[in-house]
């Protein structure tokens, strides 16, 4: 083989292994960095100094399972508030979320960060519904759903700011004998907060709705190295 050919497959061979080691250094030190609280809060995310318990819930998956605040123990979790039928805020946080989650999963195979979405619009959002919406985004994302009650009150617990959806309104004409149909062309002005959820299943913090895929990923692994 031509020297001249032999010295450009080395040079080309230490110059991928160079970009290995590179991009491997740059992902352990992503993993082992820790941000200082204003740090933090430049990246778009806020830690609480004491974790808030949440009181006990129970809203069902887009599987039709139950879903309740024992699942939150054990890994952490990002809970998002949001609707199928959002035009804007609710496909853009979720694609973010994606890319965060993907590049989690190649940096740290077997990471067990679960993302979550919760409807504030279970009067459209069926459970079959869900499981297309979220399963769009990615396979191992997980919606939420159940009576507007449950929903709202676990909400108030995640200090997430939302109307209620439009409820259907009863005749007062008395010759109707019907309930009229709400209105099924609507939307819903909510937080767009992604909320960090830790291994005991308490609300940690938050990450502000405009923090991009980037800024997440560093922001969350200091979270978690600091935890």
């Amino acid at each position: 083989m031509n020297k001249n050919i032999k010295l450009t497959l080395i040079l080309c061979l230490l110059f991928v292994a160079l970009v290995f080691v590179m991009t491997y250094l740059r992902i352990t030190s992503n993993n082992a960095a820790t941000l200082s609280p204003e740090e933090l809060r430049e990246a778009g995310a806020l830690v609480y100094e004491e974790p808030v318990a949440l009181d006990p819930f129970s809203l069902l998956d887009q599987r039709g399972n139950a879903f309740t605040q024992d699942k939150l123990v054990g890994k952490w979790s990002l809970i998002f508030f949001g609707f199928t039928s959002c035009p804007d805020i609710c496909p853009l946080t979720l694609t973010e979320l994606s890319q965060f989650y993907q590049q989690l999963k190649a940096a740290t195979p077997g990471d067990e960060t679960q993302v979550i979405m919760v409807s504030v619009d279970p009067q459209r959002d069926t459970t079959e519904k869900m499981a297309e919406y979220m399963s769009s985004f990615h396979e191992d994302f997980v919606g939420l759903n159940g009576p507007y009650e449950d929903v709202a009150a676990l909400a108030r617990q995640l200090f997430i700011a939302h109307e209620p959806p439009p409820a259907a309104q009863i005749s007062n004409d008395p010759h109707a004998g019907h309930i009229m149909s709400a209105p099924t062309d609507y939307e819903i002005d909510h937080s767009g907060n992604i909320l960090i959820i830790n291994p005991e299943g308490r609300y940690h913090g938050f990450f502000d709705v405009a923090i991009q895929d980037r800024e997440l990923t560093l922001a969350y692994q200091s979270i978690r190295s600091d935890y």
